[in-house]
């Protein structure tokens, strides 16, 4: 491992949802002190080496256990500037890390395998004033300023050494910083504020012993323009498992990472107790199900939990991991919609999506309709360019044929269309707009498992493309 990832720590720290209640360090170190710009309302400044910068977007996320991240970042360039404080509250913040509490700083320049961190350690510090919390209008108003570092690399991407057999380390300072009744959500888990929902079961062994949790929070967030699913289940003991998955993953097995910039796949262990957060080296999961469209994902995982930083000789085999978990998924696309009649009964999906992939040389799309009220799911799977037309639903999935599939929960029986036609009014797909289509079908079990049957009449439904 290249001696210059151990800075990265820090990275996973402030955005782990650790549940302590620490009491804020005093402050110390020479803190940079400047004239500060003003942020207009909604904005988010800083100089960020004697320089001018304005964040593109910006916003903050408060976590159930009152730990708060804010993140500023200007598209096209990749630089982000990212905050976190525990027990946030009106009130001055410590933000030098590893001292005792998960406040830190980080200012990414592009490169996100090597941040600028406040690592107190390596000289890094920093402070960070809340000025108001407006709980009415969900935003928040501060001030900022701290001194990032990080080790110097070559063109390799190895640590450069000093004389006395040292890395080089880089400085930059980061001053003058606000923030402008920026907005907030509320990241409580199990609804509400983009938070997660727990679904049994969650398992793994420990060292072989059952590691069985008291409360599973799934949460979707945003880390540098990628969607990512955090997973942390804790125990009694106050143990944690804690999996990172970028939603964009999908089905197969996939290797984890030992260090993260917020953005990879990797699994933690911390026994609680103040230890440190141990994480995967090496770990595989197997995902067989996610469905970024209902926020279910089923998966089996094992890792090996070592110390990133090298430091904590512990060694902890997390092996027999499974789980089956929702999260709040993306809003739904407002262009999309779909509704239809089932069993007679009026069906309303509340998110809707589509994709497009490739069936045997044919362009083929699939939009799908959620209800997350009573947990059922409407497919539609057809060729991309069908024109203006009634086609029928064929039983077995061919490319350039149009196949309905209707669930009536998230990776239960799924009954497939055993006649029926989409109804295309207008289709738009090839160039950018949106497809408007009818459709009817009658689902059936083609396995013989389940008996049921479900008439699905006057639907409809109109999506885009991502």
């Amino acid at each position: 491992m290249k001696r210059f990832q151990l800075v990265s720590w820090l990275f996973l720290c402030f955005l782990a949802l650790q549940f302590s209640a620490c009491d804020n360090e005093p402050l110390e170190g020479v803190f940079i002190i400047e004239e500060e710009i003003v942020a207009e309302e909604g904005q988010f400044v800083a100089n960020i080496g004697g320089q001018s910068w304005t964040a593109s977007a910006a916003g903050a996320v408060f976590f159930a256990d009152n730990t708060l991240v804010i993140s500023g970042t200007l598209d096209g360039t990749g630089q982000t500037i990212l905050l976190t404080v525990e027990n946030a509250a009106v009130n001055l913040f410590d933000l030098t890390a590893g001292v005792g509490t998960i406040n830190a700083a980080v200012y990414i320049d592009g490169n996100p395998d090597n941040p600028f961190t406040s690592e107190g350690a390596n000289g890094g510090f920093g402070q960070m004033e809340i000025t108001d919390i407006d709980t009415e209008n969900l935003t928040i108003t501060g001030t900022f300023s701290f001194e990032g570092v990080r080790f110097a690399l070559d063109s390799e991407g190895n640590p450069i050494i000093d004389g006395n057999g040292d890395p080089v380390i880089e400085n930059i300072s980061i001053s003058g910083g606000s923030f402008n009744a920026i907005p907030y959500t509320e990241d409580i888990g199990g609804g509400g504020g983009g938070g997660g929902m727990s679904l049994d079961p969650f398992f793994a062994k420990v060292d072989d012993v059952d590691f069985i949790p008291e409360s599973v929070t799934t949460t979707r967030t945003l880390i540098a323009d990628v969607p990512m699913i955090n997973i942390v289940a804790l125990n009694a003991e106050g143990a944690k498992i804690r999996i990172d998955i970028p939603e964009f993953l999908g089905t197969g097995t996939f290797a984890m990472e030992q260090l993260s910039d917020g953005t990879k796949l990797i699994a933690q262990y911390n026994a609680g107790m103040g230890t440190e957060d141990l994480s995967s080296n090496p770990g595989t999961i197997e995902i067989t199900e996610f469905n970024t469209l209902t926020g279910r994902i089923v998966a089996n995982f094992a890792f090996t939990a070592t110390d990133p930083l090298g430091l904590d000789p512990t060694v902890v085999e997390i092996t027999e991991g499974n789980f089956e978990v929702l999260y709040e998924p993306e809003a739904t696309n407002p262009n999309n919609s779909m509704f239809a009649n089932v069993d007679g009964m009026d069906w309303v999906a509340n998110f809707v999506d589509a994709f497009e992939f490739d069936f045997s040389g044919t362009e083929t799309v699939t939009a799908r309709g959620y209800n997350n009220d009573s947990g059922e799911l409407i497919e539609i799977t057809f060729p991309k360019n069908l024109e203006p037309g009634s086609y029928d639903f064929v039983s077995t999935a061919a490319a350039g044929e149009s196949i309905a599939k209707f669930y009536t929960e998230p990776g239960g029986t799924e009954f497939t269309s055993t006649d029926g036609a989409i109804i295309v009014i207008t289709n738009e797909l090839s160039t950018g707009g949106t497809i408007n289509a009818a459709f009817l079908f009658l689902a059936e079990d083609l396995t013989g498992g389940d008996p049921a049957s479900f008439n699905i009449t006057g639907g409809e439904f109109t999506v885009e493309l991502p």
